[in-house]
Parts: C-alpha cells; sequence; structure tokens
C-alpha cells in the first residue's frame, strides 16, 4: 500500500509546490520594472545547485552525461525558458487565475498543429473546445483587461504550442515510461541548460556584471531561496508523480494546480476570486 500511495502523496506535494511557484512568479513579476532575463538567470541558479548533490550520490548519475550531452534535451531546454519568459510577461498584467486558464489552451492547439502538419488525426470538436477556453479566458480577465493583455497572451500559447510539437517530435512526451532515476537525471539536464541559457541571455541583454551580482532591486533573497526551494521540491516529486503505474489517479490531481494557484494567489496576493473565476477554472 505505501508503495502505491507514494506517487499519489507525490502527485498531491508537487500539485502544491508548482501553485506556490505560480503565485510567487506572478509576485516577482507585478514590479513595473522587473527584468525577465535578470529574474529568470537568478531562478535557475539555486535549483541546480539543490539539486546536483541528488544526481551525483545517487543512480541518477549513471545517466547524467549522456543526457547532458542530448541535443533533444538541449534544444527543449531553450525552448523551456523561452516559455519561461512568456509566463513572466503574462504574470505582469494577468491574474494567476488567467495565467492558468489561458495555458490550458496549448491541450488543444498542440493536437491541431500536429494535425495541420498531418502527425495527428483530431475531431472538429477540437476546435470548440478552443474557442472555449478562449471565451472563457476573456470571461475570467474581463474585456478591457483582455485588450491590454492580447498580445503578452498570443504569445505565451504560441510558445506552449510550439514547446508541445517540438516535444512530439522528439519523443519527449513518452519519457514518463524511463525509470524514476533515468528521468531525474532527464529533468536535471533540462534545469541545468536552461541556467546556462538564461545566463548567456542575460550577459546578451543586461551585461556581465547582472551574472556576479545579485539584484535586490528585483528579487528578496527570502524569495529567492524560497523559490529555488519550491522548484527543488516541484521537480523531484513531479519525476516521482508520473513515474506510477496508474497515471489515471496522478493527473487529475497534478491538474488541479489552476486552481490551488488561484486560491493561493487570494490567500497571499490578495488577487480577486470571484464566483465566475470557479466555472472558468
Amino acid at each position: 500500500m505505501m508503495v502505491d500511495s507514494l506517487p499519489v502523496l507525490a502527485s498531491i506535494i508537487s500539485t502544491f509546490s508548482r501553485a506556490g511557484l505560480n503565485v510567487v512568479d506572478r509576485r516577482q513579476f507585478q514590479k513595473e520594472k522587473a527584468c525577465p532575463l535578470v529574474i529568470g538567470y537568478w531562478n535557475n541558479l539555486l535549483p541546480v545547485f539543490l539539486m546536483l548533490p541528488i544526481i551525483l550520490f545517487t543512480p541518477a548519475f549513471d545517466n547524467c552525461l549522456k543526457d547532458l550531452l542530448t541535443v533533444d534535451l538541449v534544444f527543449m531546454s531553450i525552448l523551456i525558458q523561452c516559455v519561461a519568459y512568456s509566463f513572466s510577461f503574462a504574470f505582469k498584467r494577468l491574474r494567476v487565475t488567467d495565467v492558468a486558464v489561458l495555458s490550458k489552451a496549448a491541450d488543444v492547439t498542440v493536437p491541431i498543429a500536429l494535425a495541420f502538419l498531418g502527425f495527428y488525426s483530431i475531431s472538429y470538436i477540437s476546435f470548440l473546445f478552443l474557442s472555449t477556453i478562449l471565451v472563457l479566458f476573456i470571461f475570467s480577465t474581463g474585456f478591457d483587461v483582455f485588450r491590454k493583455t492580447y498580445k503578452s497572451a498570443v504569445v505565451l500559447v504560441l510558445m506552449l504550442t510550439t514547446q508541445g510539437v517540438c516535444a512530439y517530435f522528439f519523443g519527449l512526451n513518452t519519457t514518463h515510461d524511463r525509470e524514476f532515476w533515468s528521468l531525474l537525471s532527464a529533468a536535471f539536464s533540462v534545469l541545468f541548460w536552461r541556467f546556462i541559457f538564461s545566463g548567456v541571455f542575460l550577459i546578451y541583454g543586461r551585461g556581465l556584471s547582472w551574472v556576479y551580482f545579485f539584484p535586490k532591486e528585483f528579487l528578496s533573497h527570502g524569495g529567492f531561496y524560497f523559490r529555488g526551494s519550491l522548484t527543488l521540491v516541484t521537480q523531484v516529486t513531479f519525476v516521482l508523480a508520473i513515474t506510477a503505474k496508474n497515471l489515471m489517479i496522478v493527473w487529475p490531481i497534478l491538474n488541479a494546480t489552476g486552481f490551488l494557484g488561484a486560491l493561493f494567489a487570494y490567500l497571499f496576493l490578495g488577487e480577486k476570486l470571484r464566483p465566475k473565476d470557479f466555472l472558468t477554472l
């Protein structure tokens, strides 16, 4: 019983920690002058160092070098980091609730894109699902806010769609078939390359000094350590959850992140949580 319940417990912890990450990110990027390049780099720094001992002193180390040099994972790391930047622009003006609703559009746009490319078959009802999500998003934000934020919303959906399509071609949509330590190694490799590329983007965009000096004007020390710890917990528990044999139980729990994120944003950020938000979520 303990073996069966462990992935379920991990999925619950992962859901709570990912919801917490959304709230922390929203708080970071609410600041008008917050620079996504700076925050992205420092947000990637601590999780790599926290996860490194787990990789070095566990069976995950056996796969680490191979994963670090895998071209597919390197490319996907760049793409995932770009998705993170698109989330940062969305969080500048949109509530956690709005971003949660909008991000679900990729669950429909990815199959639609693959269908247009001839690699997937879908029903026309998928377009109805997509229209429903977009209507719910406008309903959630309000039309005035939507007019001001639709560009960042479009960019986010496009980036999420691109990430999903590329994951399909690279076979990364089946990585949950790998065993736990192998999958943890792949997850660390993605974190490592995200850190490297975010550093390159930062140096190119803001200069070398931002890599060495902690940006007190953008981040608090408490927020830095808290987010880094949350990222580590989220990464490890998510990997443990998706290696479960019965994903039918795990995935609904993981998909509760949007609802919990909205609730946490209400409790800790004072964001409005209206009755209609429960409908959209």
